[in-house]
């Protein structure tokens, strides 16, 4: 799972990659109405009205039976860790002792996608903290739109780490960090763009245009499009003419004898 690897000795809580709670390093189990609440507050990253949190995760039943759920989620929650959630009267969050991957991973994102010239602590960022799907399996109404704004944040996290090592010549990395950013989404094509550029920066002209060449075969079987100028640029300046699409075979002639 991500960020399992950096798990220390408190509270850990991870919604990347899959749900899981972490107490001293070891893992607990949680029944699904509490983790569902810890993974809403996760990923909301702010307290919640207890009203509120209740119509969202159980709006199908009423309200006083959503809340009657959420009182139960909660006391599951405590039963297992004090530590995981401070509440009020009217507000339920996370607790601030407690480590959660997810906000770590937005921050990071952030900072790569704005820094013109990373520094050293951004270009040790582990790839499992912008790789992880974000509660893979989770059918969640709520998180429809954080699970794609998580997607397109991240896709975009990993083309600028490949940009920035780059630079410093890291260039297996750079390509790794490439290769991450297609696994989310195969057909965008800045990611293509910044495989492409990796692989140049190193020297393997070859490997980049078998990387062209299959993007272009997947784009036209999947959209009937072609690469963009962009891209194509990428490889003309450093290759000169980029090799066009192979001819159609010809077809063969009906034996007459």
């Amino acid at each position: 799972m991500a960020g399992e690897d950096v798990i220390g000795a408190g509270i850990a809580l991870r919604v990347l990659g899959g749900f899981g709670v972490w107490i001293g390093g070891h893992t607990i189990a949680l029944p699904t109405n509490a983790q569902r609440v810890l993974g809403y507050l996760a990923v909301t990253c702010a307290e919640a009205r207890r009203d509120v949190l209740a119509g969202r995760l159980w709006g199908w039943t009423s309200q006083t039976r959503a809340q009657a759920n959420l009182r139960t989620a909660l006391w599951r929650i405590r039963r297992a860790s004090p530590g995981l959630v401070a509440s009020k009267r009217e507000v339920v969050r996370i607790d601030a002792d407690v480590d959660v991957d997810y906000p770590q991973m937005m921050a990071q994102a952030h900072r790569l996608i704005e820094s013109a010239s990373a520094p050293i602590d951004l270009l040790a960022t582990p790839l499992g903290l912008l790789e992880g799907d974000l509660l893979p399996g989770w059918d969640e109404d709520w998180l429809l739109i954080d699970r794609e704004r998580h997607r397109q944040l991240r896709m975009h996290a990993l083309e600028a780490l490949s940009r920035h090592l780059v630079e410093v010549g890291e260039y297996g990395r750079a390509v790794d960090a490439a290769y991450a950013a297609i696994a989310v989404e195969p057909l965008y094509e800045s990611a293509h763009v910044a495989l492409v550029r990796a692989h140049l920066a190193e020297g393997n002209r070859t490997e980049a245009i078998r990387q062209f060449t299959a993007f272009r075969r997947m784009l036209y079987d999947e959209t009937g499009l072609a690469p963009s100028a962009r891209l194509v640029s990428v490889l003309h300046a450093v290759i000169g003419d980029v090799p066009g699409p192979p001819a159609a075979p010809r077809p063969r002639l009906a034996d007459s004898s």
